[in-house]
């Protein structure tokens, strides 16, 4: 499926490459003149845009009202705060993002006791 995806979209980009510097040019004009019109379509089109403004910010309030009902169901479901302070934030995580383990090994005992020298020597 990846194949005939990539083939499909290859096909499309090839299709739309110009044959000759002629058609370059026309290809060029015709993408200044689409960017100059969505350029100013505000000042064209000031209610549309006003209303796009305003769903945007709608759905941006809706977005952070179902992440914050989401917050306060995990913090139901587990006990956990969530919400930690960014100067709190050292290794305290959800207890549903924490992994339980046995490793006796400490954070000096895993790192590697060789390294490449300073000098760049053993590079």
């Amino acid at each position: 499926m990846f194949l005939i995806r990539t083939a499909f979209w290859l096909s499309l980009l090839i299709l739309l490459l110009p044959t000759d510097e002629q058609d370059q040019r026309v290809v060029y004009g015709n993408a200044e003149t689409a960017i100059k019109d969505l350029r100013t379509f505000c000042t064209r089109n000031p209610d549309v845009c006003e209303a796009s403004k305003s769903a945007a910010n709608t759905f941006s309030k809706k977005a952070q009202f179902g992440a914050k009902m989401l917050v306060e169901f995990f913090q139901e479901k587990t006990g956990d705060d969530a919400y930690v302070a960014a100067s709190d934030r050292s290794d305290r995580r959800p207890s549903f993002f924490r992994r339980e383990t046995k490793s006796t090994l400490t954070a000096d005992d895993m790192r590697p006791s060789w390294s490449v020298p300073s000098d760049g020597s053993g590079v």
